[in-house]
């Protein structure tokens, strides 16, 4: 699975004329809160008082390539011009967190929240990207906040130079599997690379299935398919695998239809799925955006993403069910049910696997590209239910908070694509936050 290191420089911004002492004992407990959320600090304990001090504090923090963020703590007021310094200093996704007042009938001790007035009059009229958080230091929401946008920082650095493998091309009249190979690199640092279907398959025959046949021992139903279909698709796998690790591909998209079946005689599904819960992203149906999507959102879960179509919108109980043909990650199966060896539901090969997936909050997302051609990322939550398999293949109904036929509506009217990521956990801020340093549409 991926590893998820966030590392984050933190210092602390103050004047001497104030609280000093109360602002660093709130710097104190916002190094802790974060600590306990998985973020690794390196911390300058100081405050910085004057902007003279920031290159001192920056030794300090050592080597700022291990960073992915910094975290400003605006522990009082402070002018302009430290902040100034330290953005044009910095190279990274900066947060800025001001905490609140308690009212005393005394003195103003820290101002905090008039510092970040400042700060962020100076960096909007200096055309400089921040993130603004203001609120008490150990409320629940305050934490994610913060938290929510080093993760999307995180990502974005975690995203650059990545490498994809376009593993054929995308069927017939599947536009929605197109991308802008240029955009995805100025965007992301992603970079695109291709092998043609030829080469797995010539690999794959040359693979003995014996090999790997323990991964699908378990299968329930396997008796029942065809031997040398299964065999296929486990020479498939096993070339696929190799041929990402020679390429060293962080994900790859797959023509997964028809020439699996009609050229080479085992369907592609099985492979797919047993990909996904090796860790390594993988969409049907060559769809690179797709494939992006989930390397996302297995770098947030730290676990697979159901990769699926859309096929039914309930009114009456206010689902949207996702479907996809038995290529799902067997990580996500819903508890108690023993995945199925089956064939591709239409053209009827071996081997796929049958499950419906488990219960829990899911985030809904996408990578599109716009008619404009402007990348947009698509963001909105619900719970996915656990229930029988609905079709052959896996099923996730998702149960949501707006009205099902609004959000039909909109998917169609901003004309998404038919592919959607479920990723297992709820995940919107963070991606509102990466949508906003990447300059993404966010569409809710």
């Amino acid at each position: 699975m991926v590893e998820k290191s966030i590392n984050a420089g933190v210092v602390m911004l103050g004047r001497p004329q104030f609280d000093i002492a109360l602002a660093q004992k709130h710097y104190q407990e916002a190094l802790k809160n974060l600590n306990q959320q998985g973020i690794n600090t390196f911390a300058v304990e100081e405050p910085i008082t004057f902007a003279e001090e920031i290159n001192i504090a920056l030794t300090k923090i050592g080597d700022l390539h291990n960073l992915q963020a910094m975290v400003v703590f605006q522990g009082t007021f402070a002018d302009a011009s430290m902040i100034l310094t330290l953005r044009e200093n910095i190279d990274l996704p900066m947060v800025i967190w001001a905490v609140k007042e308690q009212p005393t009938g005394e003195r103003l001790r820290l101002n905090s929240l008039c510092g970040l007035n400042l700060a962020a009059n100076a960096l909007v009229a200096g055309k400089k990207q921040f993130k603004a958080v203001y609120g008490d230091i150990a409320a629940p929401a305050t934490i994610r906040e913060v938290v929510a946008f080093l993760r999307a920082a995180a990502a974005k650095v975690w995203l650059k130079g990545k490498k994809i493998g376009i593993i054929g091309n995308r069927p017939g009249g599947f536009y929605a599997s197109n991308f802008n190979e240029v955009d995805l690199y100025s965007k992301f640092g992603i970079k695109i690379d291709y092998i043609s279907l030829n080469k797995v398959f010539n690999m794959a025959t040359r693979i003995d299935a014996r090999q790997v046949k323990e991964k699908i021992e378990s299968l329930d139903g396997l008796s029942s398919r065809s031997p040398e279909e299964v065999n296929k698709s486990l020479q498939a796998y096993q070339a696929l695998k190799e041929i990402i690790r020679e390429h060293r591909y962080d994900a790859v998209a797959i023509e997964c239809w028809p020439a699996f079946m009609t050229e080479f005689g085992g369907a592609a599904c099985y492979a797919v799925s047993q990909l996904n819960d090796d860790g390594i992203s993988t969409a049907c149906e060559a769809d690179v955006n797709g494939a992006i999507t989930m390397l996302l959102g297995q770098f947030l879960s730290g676990q697979p993403v159901f990769f699926a179509d859309l096929v039914i919108g309930d009114d009456k109980e206010n689902t949207l069910t996702f479907w996809h043909c038995g290529a799902a990650p067997r990580l996500l199966a819903a508890n108690n049910f023993s995945p199925i060896a089956g064939v591709h539901p239409n053209r009827k090969m071996a081997l796929s696997v049958n499950f419906p997936l488990k219960e829990g909050e899911v985030t809904i997302t996408r990578l599109s590209p716009g008619p404009n051609g402007q990348l947009r990322l698509l963001v909105t939550k619900g719970t996915g239910l656990q229930t029988q398999l609905l079709f052959q293949g896996n099923t996730l109904p998702v149960k949501l908070a707006q009205p099902v036929a609004q959000v039909i509506d909109k998917f169609l009217q901003k004309g998404l694509e038919h592919h959607y990521a479920i990723i297992y956990g709820n995940y919107i801020l963070e991606l509102k936050e990466l949508g906003k340093l990447l300059g993404l549409e966010i569409i809710e």
